[in-house]
């Protein structure tokens, strides 16, 4: 099969995909946004202010958002698992970038508004909520920006890592994935840790999250401390998730070309 880029066949191996996949990633991202609904909603019918209710968001945040979107994406290559469907894969006449590329457009259809709809719900359910609590009640307070940022890094790694898995790993692809992401983070999270204490040795106590700014505590004088990094290097630091994500793009792509898909 010719290997070029053709527009007009890949718009034909997006439609295919739509048509053997559609129904099915349509039907799970029902469900997935069901359950979104019935955990982020109740906080709206509640005159009094509810810890669960608001804790039911974050809860939402990790076992919907990241965890159920890492789930879609990592069947984006189904086709190639079974001897029946892959072969018929196979024999698509299409290059590879243009199966790499409708593959990928697909999953992004899907995932970008899932996480947008989780921002807007989240903003939007908790100043409904807070102007509807009775007077001398405490108010909800939404995820910072920070936060969100953060949240944003998280998914954009986890969507390039679950990518990368579901065409890198041949048998447990979603087991083998999580576990190397989970290895990785602990790893960068440790390195992170030692870097920054290695800056500021005479810390008490250090909190040093990935992307984040450092607090510093110095039992000497009881005070905390909250140290930005450098604006070019935060510059940076807030560019890399996206940086990582485009890398475990191309290693996919290579993953197929290695593959002969």
């Amino acid at each position: 099969m010719n290997q070029t880029f053709n527009f007009q066949r890949f718009m034909l191996m997006l439609r295919l995909e739509i048509a053997e996949k559609g129904r099915t990633q349509l039907l799970m991202a029902a469900l997935l946004v069901g359950v979104m609904l019935l955990m982020m909603l109740p906080i709206m019918f509640s005159e009094e202010f509810s810890d669960p209710l608001f804790t039911l968001h974050i809860i939402a945040l990790f076992m919907v958002v990241l965890f159920g979107g890492s789930l879609y994406t990592n069947q984006v290559f189904g086709q190639y698992d079974s001897t029946n469907s892959a072969i018929a894969a196979l024999m698509v006449p299409a290059s590879r970038l243009e199966k790499f590329l409708s593959t990928l457009l697909l999953n992004l259809a899907f995932i970008i508004p899932f996480f947008l709809l989780f921002i807007g719900l989240h903003i939007w359910t908790t100043n409904f909520a807070n102007s509807h609590l009775l007077p001398g009640e405490g108010k909800y307070k939404p995820l910072r920006e920070s936060a969100l940022w953060v949240t944003f890094g998280l998914a954009t790694l986890i969507q390039g890592a679950s990518f990368l898995g579901a065409i890198y790993f041949t048998k447990a692809a979603y087991i083998k994935t999580t576990a190397a992401f989970f290895i990785v983070i602990i790893l960068g999270s440790t390195a992170n840790y030692f870097v920054a204490k290695s800056m500021i040795p005479l810390a008490t106590d250090l909190t040093a999250t990935p992307f984040l700014q450092l607090r510093v505590h110095f039992i000497e004088n009881n005070q905390y401390y909250n140290v930005d990094p450098p604006q070019v290097l935060q510059y940076f630091v807030n560019t890399l998730p996206i940086l990582v994500l485009l890398a475990l793009w191309y290693i996919a792509y290579l993953r197929m070309v290695e593959k002969e898909v």
